[in-house]
């Protein structure tokens, strides 16, 4: 079988899974193959080895099963840097280039800063802050073991110096707090559970419900406020895109000022900021 054929028959199996079937055949092929991107269109007629067709055939069983493409390949990009991801660990997702976006702007000159991701994942949000601002001294925590195990691959990966922690935030605080907060805290509501796509559901239910209304962790937050962030420090979050208003109204009732909310590419609310007020 051809690189051509392999490619349409893929496409055409993933189209009944997902929404971008021609993308997707692509990865597959790539990763199967030693073949690039480029490749792939002027190496239509080489044909593919018994050995990749197996790997091109087991890739697309997962994939019919509903295992997001992320896992199937153990590593994805993010902010044009590689993160191994699999079961047990939240995908990053290019919505969230806009906070690491907003997090350079404020550090563009500034002398060294303090920054502190929670609920970091498998480590993207941090790891590009560290691996982009060389001013920025960075600490990730995540209570999972599961998510810190890929974390922990994520720095050697991307070879930054940062300070990991597995921890609990609702019950750990740092021994002194920083000058930047940011957090993709578990967000979608309990009916928004269980209308997720089949592939979202198998990403960690711990990474994504963020209780009955979508805003424990916000309220989190909101509390433990001067635990983790240093008076006229900035925090900056990820939210829903309908959760805007309730988010906003949680930092400025709890000692926030300067409250902001950011737009992403698709122009749903994406981040808010806020100021810890004196």
């Amino acid at each position: 079988m051809t690189v051509k054929e392999q490619k349409e028959l893929l496409i055409s199996e993933l189209s009944l899974v997902s929404d971008s079937p021609a993308f997707e055949a692509a990865e597959i092929i790539i990763f199967a193959t030693d073949l690039d991107r480029s490749a792939i269109l002027y190496k239509q007629n080489e044909r593919l080895s018994a050995s990749q067709r197996r790997t091109i055939k087991k890739c697309l069983a997962k994939r019919k099963k509903g295992v997001p493409l992320q896992y199937i390949l153990g590593e994805w990009e993010f902010y044009g840097l590689p993160f191994k991801v699999g079961k047990g660990v939240l995908i990053p997702r290019q919505d969230s280039e806009l906070l690491i976006d907003l997090v350079i702007e404020e550090l563009y000159q500034a002398e060294e800063k303090s920054l502190l991701d929670l609920c970091s994942g498998s480590g993207a949000l941090g790891i590009a802050v560290a691996k982009k601002c060389r001013n920025a001294r960075v600490t990730l925590v995540e209570k999972s073991r599961k998510a810190f195990s890929y974390l922990k691959e994520n720095i050697i990966l991307n070879g930054v110096t940062v300070n990991a922690v597995r921890a609990d935030i609702f019950k750990w605080a740092p021994k002194e707090t920083a000058d930047i907060v940011i957090c993709n805290p578990p967000y979608i509501t309990k009916q928004e559970m269980h209308d997720l796509q089949k592939e979202v559901k198998m990403e960690p239910t711990a990474a994504l419900f963020g209780g009955k209304d979508g805003l424990r962790f916000y309220r989190l937050l909101c509390r433990r406020a001067h635990d983790f962030l240093k008076v006229g420090g900035k925090i900056l979050v990820e939210i829903g895109y309908a959760q805007a208003e309730d988010v906003c109204q949680l930092f400025s009732s709890s000692g926030f000022e300067q409250v902001e909310v950011f737009k992403d590419l698709q122009g749903n609310d994406r981040v808010v900021s806020a100021v810890l007020a004196e």
